[in-house]
Formats: structure tokens, C-alpha cells, sequence
């Protein structure tokens, strides 16, 4: 048996089961639930994939050194910035040690784990909105990056 999870089919499951003992209304908040988690990992990635890349800009470094930088494979730090590989523990861990932030934090950006925290939600999203992707970091986004950074390092 296939589980239909679209909301709107919930929704209108839910509608025509009102006044029943068991429906699938319950499901509809569950279903939102998971899209809310998934955007929120989603946001947390790409945040993760620019703070590599603005990173990496900002010490001047290509992907062969920056991969050397940090014993990772160049193939695999090509496919995290490319959004296409997600990185390892060991990656997520060597990334960390070189911006000197804590890695649970990358860890938590990268999708290896997960946030509850809500001050490391919104400012994730303050980086996400604040950081645009130029050849040369802007002052502003220089400034965010730092901001960004020290906020990683203090909690």
C-alpha cells in the first residue's frame, strides 16, 4: 500500500472524514511538518555550500589548494560546492578546523545534523540573505561572513 502524502489530498480526506473517530486530518500537520524540516535543511545546506565558497574566496585559495588545505579530496570539495555531494563527517570536521568554528555548527549546516535552536535558524538565513555570489567578496559580504563566523564561535 502506497501513503499518499500530498496536503492538499490530505486536506480534502480530512474535509470529508470531519465529524469521523479515526481520519487522516492528523496527517496534514505532520505532512506540513516534514516540508518545514526539509526547507529548513535545504536553506541550512545551500548556507553551508556559500560559506565554503565565501571561505574559500576570502584566503584567495582555487579548489586544488584549498582542497590540499584541508586533506579532502578535490573531487568531493568540487561536488559540495556544486551542491551535488554531501560531505562526510571527516570533510565537515576538516572544514571546521580550518575556519576555526565548531563542527556540530557545520555539522548542523551541512545536514549531518539538525538544528534546534532558533537564534542559529534566523541568523542562517540572515547569512543566506545578506551573502550574494560575485567573483570578489563585497565589504558587506565580507562583514557578514565574519559576523557569521563569530556568531558559530560563540555558542
Amino acid at each position: 500500500m502506497k501513503f499518499n502524502s500530498d496536503p492538499e489530498w490530505l486536506k480534502k480526506q480530512a474535509a470529508l472524514e470531519d465529524n469521523c473517530f479515526v481520519s487522516v486530518g492528523g496527517l496534514v500537520s505532520a505532512v506540513e511538518d516534514l516540508e518545514q524540516q526539509s526547507l529548513r535543511a535545504t536553506t541550512s545546506r545551500a548556507v553551508f555550500v556559500n560559506l565554503l565558497k565565501l571561505a574559500r574566496r576570502e584566503h584567495k585559495l582555487t579548489w586544488e589548494q584549498f582542497s590540499q588545505k584541508l586533506d579532502v579530496d578535490l573531487a568531493e570539495l568540487i561536488g559540495i560546492e556544486n551542491e551535488n555531494y554531501k560531505p562526510t563527517p571527516r570533510t565537515v570536521t576538516k572544514i571546521a578546523h580550518f575556519l576555526h568554528v565548531p563542527a556540530e555548527k557545520l555539522f548542523i549546516l551541512s545536514g549531518l545534523a539538525r538544528a534546534h535552536d532558533t537564534q542559529f535558524q534566523e541568523a542562517t538565513l540572515r547569512f543566506a540573505a545578506r551573502s550574494q555570489p560575485v567573483k570578489a567578496l563585497s565589504s558587506e559580504e565580507h562583514e557578514a561572513l565574519k559576523e557569521f563566523v563569530k556568531f558559530l564561535c560563540e555558542r
